[in-house]
């Protein structure tokens, strides 16, 4: 029943580089340093509604930035990145799938972000006949969901920087893509 659900998220993380990536990120360890820095912002209660206000506007701008980029250069040079890469078998991502999965990467993680937020804020509330174990770990709990909330949230921010550098890269690819059209034996590569 899911199988469809399953496959595309598989191709999508496999286009991004899978967990060798992610861990590598530049953006994800900038982002995690931010959030220490910025410690007192997400053991504070109410660290969510400052996600909440920030990312369905930063959200909504990707999504038209996103449609923007499908629709980017000529169809001889989106043909050129769809192309299978001479190198990898023919179950490798191309080049504009690649580049495609770095903004759903900024998208899916905006979207966990907001979710979490969401559900954070949902589950606050006080509790003051909870077990004394419980009432003990609480804030060593809401310090943990505080951190990893707000790492996702930095970390979107941060991956806004990974898109609009795969962007400049396209730009780049498309500068040097019609410089080859202009060339005399107009050979693209």
């Amino acid at each position: 029943m899911y199988k469809g659900v399953f496959s595309i998220y598989a191709r999508y993380w496999r286009a991004y580089g899978g967990t060798a990536a992610l861990v590598r990120s530049f953006y994800l360890h900038v982002a995690l340093l931010i959030t220490v820095i910025c410690a007192n912002a997400w053991l504070t209660l109410g660290w969510w509604d400052q996600v909440t206000a920030i990312l369905p506007n930063v959200l909504g701008f990707t999504l038209g930035g996103f449609a923007i980029f499908i629709s980017f250069g000529d169809e001889k040079f989106r043909q050129l990145l769809a192309e299978p890469d001479d190198e990898n078998d023919d179950d490798a991502p191309t080049a504009y799938v690649r580049l495609c999965s770095t903004f759903v990467h900024f998208i899916l993680v905006q979207i966990l972000a907001l979710l979490f937020a969401i559900i954070a804020k949902a589950m606050y509330f006080p509790w003051a006949d909870a077990p004394a174990f419980f009432q003990a770990s609480l804030p060593w709990m809401n310090g943990a969901a505080g951190f990893i909330g707000y790492a996702l949230f930095i970390y979107s921010l941060t991956s806004a920087l990974a898109a609009t550098m795969h962007v400049f890269r396209i730009a780049s690819m498309y500068e040097s893509f019609q410089k080859s059209q202009a060339e005399p034996d107009g050979d693209p590569r």
